[in-house]
């Protein structure tokens, strides 16, 4: 009879630490895919620590599917998707298989997170979020987008410069020549001014944006995934996405 009680109190122990281990992980799920809906496979999905280390990885399946479980809960810095073998490497990746990559920022994985990942030759890098205290009570998005074609035509990879000078050479996208599109939680949020700003990135400049967009409707409790896509006209078109977890601040009554 004691030895049956032992295990069953056993038995409960295991159960008890399998839930708990189970309460303190997350799911991070999702489908990459290019601007037309079409899959990529064998893209590598990364959630990513501050130092640009991987804590996880995932690799899409032929639909573009991809899983990433038992991820402890907490933030990181980043998710990263790519495939691979289209990064700009010439001459071992041709041009017309050259893609950049998407980006999402400050992960808060309290929960489990459905990210779709969608990239072109448009990368839109080190997204923020936020909001100006007294000013016009919408968000405020900070973005740089880096060109895959200025890269390829004449400014990097014709460049007579020595490859120190070619690494800051201006691959951003000229204000007439860039359009974006906003969402809160998937919910379209309107466009109601873009900005360009010069940006020092150590050894020259680059042109980024602050995109301001009218405040979410929807209420939400911890965070929300803002959602930035923009289209490059120039260098025969490019669109490039990226996202942002902006955490709701909670201030004292």
């Amino acid at each position: 009879m004691m030895k049956k009680v032992i295990l069953l109190a056993a038995v409960a122990v295991i159960a008890a630490i399998s839930v708990s281990a189970q309460e303190a992980t997350i799911t991070i799920s999702g489908r990459v895919t290019d601007f037309d809906g079409n899959p990529i496979d064998r893209s590598k999905v990364s959630l990513g620590n501050a130092d640009f280390t991987e804590a996880y990885t995932a690799i899409t399946d032929e639909e573009g599917y991809y899983s990433i479980p038992n991820v402890v809960k907490g933030r990181y810095a980043s998710i990263h998707a790519m495939r691979p073998e289209e990064y700009p490497r010439p001459p071992m990746v041709a041009e017309e298989d050259m893609r950049l990559e998407y980006w999402a920022w400050n992960i808060i994985a309290d929960r489990d997170i459905v990210i779709n990942p969608r990239y072109h030759r448009l990368e839109l890098y080190g997204t923020t979020v936020f909001k100006s205290h007294g000013g016009y009570p919408g968000v405020i998005i900070y973005t740089r987008p880096m060109s895959l074609g200025r890269y390829i035509y004449g400014e990097v990879m014709n460049s007579d410069k020595p490859s120190s000078e070619a690494a800051h050479v201006d691959i951003s996208v000229e204000p007439g020549d860039i359009s974006f599109q906003v969402w809160a939680d998937d919910v379209p949020l309107a466009v109601r001014s873009v900005q360009p700003v010069n940006e020092w990135v150590g050894g020259g400049r680059q042109k980024a944006y602050l995109i301001y967009a009218d405040p979410p409707k929807a209420q939400a409790d911890k965070f929300r995934i803002f959602r930035v896509a923009a289209f490059n006209s120039a260098q025969g078109g490019e669109w490039g996405e990226n996202a942002y977890f902006y955490e709701i601040p909670e201030y004292k009554n």
